[in-house]
């Protein structure tokens, strides 16, 4: 019997190392509240409003790494008001990607390239998630413009409970591996800012007010 007990328990043990573990979400960002308004200068009423950001986690899951931003409030309708838009930039193994994030979209052409003309007459009133990459900066009439071209439109969401907006990246879309190493952005991803609410000028214009920034300042190696 104890012969059976022992061998049913080394069994038990071989299976328990055989099930990969789940990876917690690291946090890679924290910001103060309050801040947020202009350029980070506290104004009453924008954190209500869901502009106050206050961290954000990366965990990886399944073929995919989460991406969770924290804020100090969220509206009860789960989206902040449209006229603004939420940006992370992220670092691949030194490759720098960027995610836009809108509480709505009316789907319409890159400004500056003409590209993304896929999305024409496309709506998306619930929330909006792009990955760009390859990020580049010109010169268009009086605006100094960034041009980030799309590589995929992601999975995502406001949770106005757990006041935090996620959404998902494709491990193939930004060319993660176990042991890549997901640190802040650089270039012209970063140009507007790290991590921030900004509002819209010309869609992807530097002439933009931003109204909570933040900088990642932690990194996350993915698991196996």
């Amino acid at each position: 019997m104890r012969k059976l007990l022992a061998i049913a328990l080394t069994g038990g043990l071989l299976v328990g190392m055989l099930v990969p573990a789940q990876a917690k979400p690291a946090q890679v960002f924290e910001d103060i509240a309050g801040d947020a308004g202009n350029q980070d200068s506290g104004v009453p009423g924008f954190d209500q409003l869901g502009f106050d950001l206050i961290g954000g986690t990366i965990e990886r899951k399944g073929a995919n790494l989460d991406f969770t931003v924290l804020h100090a409030a969220m509206p009860p309708v789960n989206q902040p008001p449209e006229k603004v838009r939420f940006m992370w930039g992220f670092a691949v193994d030194g490759t720098s990607y960027r995610v836009t994030v809108k509480s709505a979209d009316v789907g319409k052409p890159n400004p500056v390239a003409q590209s993304d003309t896929d999305r024409i007459g496309k709506v998306d009133p619930q929330g909006f998630f792009r990955l760009e990459g390859d990020c580049g900066s010109q010169v268009v009439g009086a605006l100094q413009a960034v041009h980030c071209p799309t590589i995929g439109y992601l999975t995502g969401a406001f949770d106005a409970a757990a006041k935090t907006i996620s959404f998902s990246v494709p491990l193939k879309l930004i060319k993660a591996k176990p042991g890549s190493v997901i640190s802040g952005g650089g270039g012209d991803a970063v140009s507007i800012c790290a991590i921030c609410w900004t509002t819209h000028v010309g869609e992807r214009s530097l002439n933009t007010t931003n109204i909570d920034s933040a900088a990642q300042s932690g990194t996350y190696k993915i698991p196996k």
